[in-house]
């Protein structure tokens, strides 16, 4: 079975045999992403690849379930461009551990954090082993910013530079034109690559190794990192078209993975 926990009855959700069900918390974001992209592009995205799982896909390991999706996560970076919402990280921190051990109390043991925005990643890494120490769960943190994730999905498709996918990229854009495309203003958007300071070296830079504190007004004036002007509708296919596939061979390895 693969389907949305908020769609279950209470004794639905009590009878999934737990020793072999996967729970997914989706995390995203509400903020900004340029002039032409809405500022629920990370939760729209990762909305439209769930859906896809649920409505097209098998599972024969167990059963998938997909819990409410949290639509505002820590995206303090992106403050002072309008329209972008966040928790600071104890309430973050909080809510997510909260929403787990909720997770955990119905009776399901595995746990997997399903991110689409980069703000997130250092939280869920960090709040992972704390679940699995407070819950006993196996916690797995599944991120598609600051993995190999859309590398391969990327490798006959992406036009721009080093710098071309990011945030409101060249990837982002392509999967709002297929996804939502009444949402996307494409005569608005602009490429520009992260301030030079943070490029054009070999260790400090938006991908590191090494990192900064930055906030994204210090490396972008536009609110954009990357290159949107190369995002076509055809590309966002193809990409969606691969994320299912990547995730689905993912989730069998998540299944075989028991402490």
């Amino acid at each position: 079975m693969i389907a949305k926990w908020e769609n279950l009855t209470r004794d639905e959700i009590a009878a999934i045999d737990k020793e072999s069900a996967i729970v997914f918390l989706p995390t995203s974001a509400t903020e900004q992403h340029g002039a032409h992209l809405p500022v629920g592009t990370d939760s729209i995205i990762l909305t439209a690849l769930i859906d896809r799982i649920v409505n097209e896909q098998t599972f024969d390991q167990g059963s998938l379930i997909f819990a409410p999706q949290l639509r505002i996560g820590k995206s303090n970076e992106h403050m002072g461009f309008a329209g972008t919402l966040t928790f600071g990280t104890q309430t973050y921190y909080a809510l997510l551990h909260d929403v787990a051990g909720s997770i955990a109390r119905s009776g399901f043991r595995k746990l997997v954090l399903f991110n689409s925005h980069g703000g997130n990643t250092d939280m869920l890494n960090l709040i992972s082993r704390d679940l699995r120490i407070d819950f006993g769960l196996d916690v797995f943190v599944f991120d598609w910013w600051f993995t190999s994730f859309w590398a391969k999905g990327l490798q006959d498709l992406k036009q721009s530079g080093k710098y071309g996918v990011f945030h409101a990229c060249e990837l982002e854009t392509s999967l709002m034109l297929f996804a939502q495309p009444e949402s996307v203003h494409m005569e608005l958007a602009v490429d520009e690559d992260p301030v030079a300071c943070l490029r054009d070296n070999d260790y400090v830079t938006v991908f590191g190794p090494y990192h900064a504190g930055w906030k994204t007004s210090d490396i972008t004036r536009s609110g954009v990192i990357g290159a949107p002007t190369y995002a076509t509708a055809e590309k966002g296919k193809k990409l969606f078209d691969y994320a299912v596939k990547e995730l689905m061979d993912i989730i069998s390895v998540f299944a075989k993975i028991n402490y």
